[in-house]
């Protein structure tokens, strides 16, 4: 029974309790009916650590999958993820997250629509359940580092994502890895492997149960394949990017021995690797699922081969024109040239430091014999103070280079914040004016799609030209083989010369011994037959 005295320490306790500590309790709504055994939980809003620590959710354990709604959650951390520890399936669509935590026990996990740029995992050696992941939508700059704790994951979406370089070594620890989707990221490159100073360049990439793979609207110019190892790939998009030519030769193509979609519309590719390329896909029995609108080709002067729109050529229209951004350009070069100067003076700097280091040192061991202390101490504090140099010119040199990236930022932003005042509508000038805005323009665009197709077709040309170098050094070693086999059949052709000669010659001795015993009677007498079988013919004849 509560005493009078306790109800009012009970009272003071309540008064005094700041509102931070109240308890907010988030439950499964019973009155939306859902899928059986999955709690719809609304309104769940964590915006800082506080409120998480101050949140407690009520769910059943009947309830194996969860998925909120109309709600905001800042960051999905451990301490909230330790709240749901039963359940296997996850879907937190639209719900501003920054920061996800995923842990072990998940099997199904839907974060699409958010905000988020970093995936945190469970520690490492713990094995994960996770079997399908879809993280579309959110600011993503690099893929996350799965390791080798997914063994069981089979799907992986990452589309609309912020990826401009992927290497696609980072999903090999997912050796069950059907379906990876890397589709309107704004891709730039698509390697086999990762870069590293002390890694071969042409280091290929093993997905060896990858079925389904999209790189499609993206930025790419050209994608290299030929270290690819995707022998169960069913199909592969690659549609609505820029992409002039896959370097490799087109029958590598076929390589993808389970391949049976390809879609690569919406390109600009080279019509001559285009035909060798449609030419394999159609000995392979592989279907093409999509085509360019035939506006297209007409609308920028492309031909069309099978439904695809390809250029004949590269422009070779010439920039007259001068340079819009070429201000621009000439403060990031003399930026770039004054980072080369300081970073040319700080590695002076750092060589003459080193040499009165090592100087110094050695005074110091030819006084080993006098004050050692003292000098000790006094070459210390030296070390220190040019330690202390040497850091604030390496923080300098930091502080250079993210100003140059700054810069870098900015003129993009200039370039882009320019196109846009170009393209921008205004509605007090008169129709003079809009045209010739447009017309100028219509110009910048011409000339970077100029300089774009001369880098195309300088990429091209180069892999002709290696194409040809390597035809003519697999002619010389034909050829090496050739001369070789006739060597070997002169020497054996010579052998048997010399072997009939010598039977020849035996057979002349055999008969001279035999016609020296003989008399000329018996030597006509042999002949005689012969010349009457001759004389025989000639008369039937």
């Amino acid at each position: 029974m509560m005493t009078p005295t306790r109800l009012l320490a009970l009272f003071i306790l309540s008064a005094f309790i700041p509102t931070s500590y109240a308890v907010t309790t988030y439950r499964c709504d019973d009155d939306v009916p859902f899928i059986k055994a999955t709690c719809l939980m609304q309104n769940v809003t964590l915006a800082t650590p506080e409120d998480v620590g101050n949140a407690s959710f009520s769910i059943e354990m009947r309830y194996v999958a969860l998925k909120m709604m109309n709600g905001f959650i800042a960051e999905f951390t451990r301490p909230l993820a330790a709240h749901f520890s039963q359940v296997q399936d996850l879907a937190v669509d639209a719900m501003g997250i920054r920061k996800l935590y995923i842990w072990s026990n998940l099997e199904q996990l839907s974060a699409r629509n958010n905000s988020i740029r970093l995936v945190d995992f469970a520690p490492a050696g713990v094995q994960n359940r996770l079997r399908s992941l879809r993280l579309d939508n959110n600011e993503l700059s690099t893929v996350p580092s799965f390791g080798r704790s997914f063994n069981e994951l089979t799907y992986l979406s990452l589309e609309g994502n912020r990826l401009e370089q992927v290497a696609l070594d980072a999903f090999a620890g997912l050796a069950q890895l059907q379906s990876l989707s890397l589709a309107r990221n704004g891709l730039i490159v698509v390697e086999p492997a990762t870069r590293a100073p002390n890694r071969p360049i042409d280091q290929g990439v093993q997905l060896l149960k990858l079925k389904h793979l999209s790189l499609a609207s993206n930025r790419l110019i050209t994608v290299n394949i030929s270290g690819w190892e995707m022998p169960s790939l069913v199909s592969f998009d690659v549609s609505n990017n820029d992409l002039y030519l896959l370097l490799d030769e087109p029958q590598h193509i076929g390589k993808f021995g389970a391949l049976l979609d390809f879609s690569y519309s919406g390109n600009d590719w080279k019509c001559g690797w285009l035909s060798e390329a449609q030419l394999v896909l159609r000995t392979r029995g592989i279907t093409t699922i999509d085509q360019d609108p035939v506006a297209r080709c007409d609308r920028e002067k492309m031909k069309a081969l099978n439904g695809i729109c390809c250029y004949e050529r590269a422009f070779e229209q010439e920039l007259t024109e001068k340079d819009p951004f070429e201000s621009r350009w000439e403060q990031l070069n003399e930026l770039r040239r004054r980072y080369e100067l300081v970073q040319f003076s700080y590695d002076q700097v750092q060589d003459a430091d080193l040499n009165l280091i090592t100087e110094r040192v050695h005074d110091l061991r030819g006084q080993l014999m006098g004050p050692v202390a003292q000098d000790q101490d006094e070459a210390n504090r030296e070390l220190v103070q040019l330690r202390h140099a040497l850091d604030e010119e390496k923080v300098h040199l930091e502080r250079l280079e993210l100003r140059i990236e700054r810069a870098v930022l900015e003129l993009g932003q200039s370039i882009d914040e320019m196109h846009e005042r170009a393209v921008r509508p205004k509605p007090t000038l008169d129709a003079v004016r809009q045209q010739t805005i447009e017309d100028s323009i219509e110009r910048i665009r011409g000339n970077i799609e100029s300089l774009r197709r001369k880098v195309q077709n300088y990429v091209y040309e180069t892999s002709e030209r290696d194409k040809r170098i390597r035809r003519y050094g697999e002619r010389i070693e034909y050829l090496e083989d050739q001369i070789a086999e006739g060597k070997l059949l002169e020497y054996s052709l010579n052998e048997r010369a010399e072997i009939l000669g010598s039977r020849v010659a035996e057979a002349y001795r055999v008969i001279e011994d035999f016609i020296s015993r003989n008399s000329e009677e018996v030597y006509n007498r042999i002949r005689a037959p012969r010349i009457s079988d001759y004389t025989y013919q000639m008369r039937r004849g």
